[in-house]
């Protein structure tokens, strides 16, 4: 039986951009462009409804906690099951979906 010759070799970081140049950067920043775009034409416009929600860890500076209550919602253990699949299947937290269905039904339920 014969070794087989792997097909990669190595090479220094040099010698693999000077084999491998990759896009010209005016490419790449026409690509950034269209991509920005894009996003911008996609993003939800501001909802003026919606409450600002910090999304890093730990708590807030003193003065600058989001006004809000927590209030406790009682439900069935397979509504909490069911839920949290769909919200992960839309690639949300649980805490995000049930704040999206909330103020979804407030919008359509405004008192007035």
């Amino acid at each position: 039986m014969t070794k087989r010759k792997s097909s990669a070799r190595e090479m220094t970081w040099e010698a693999f951009f000077k084999e491998n140049p990759g896009e010209p950067l005016e490419v790449l920043r026409q690509r950034h462009a269209e991509d920005v775009a894009w996003a911008e034409a996609h993003m939800n416009p501001p909802d003026e409804s919606t409450i600002r929600i910090r999304i890093t860890p730990g708590r807030p500076p003193r003065g600058k906690e989001a006004p809000v209550q927590v209030k406790a919602v009682k439900m069935p253990a397979s509504f909490w099951e069911s839920f949290q699949s769909k919200a992960d299947a839309a690639g949300l937290t649980l805490h995000a979906a049930m704040r999206s269905a909330l103020m979804e039904w407030a919008g359509k339920h405004r008192a007035g």
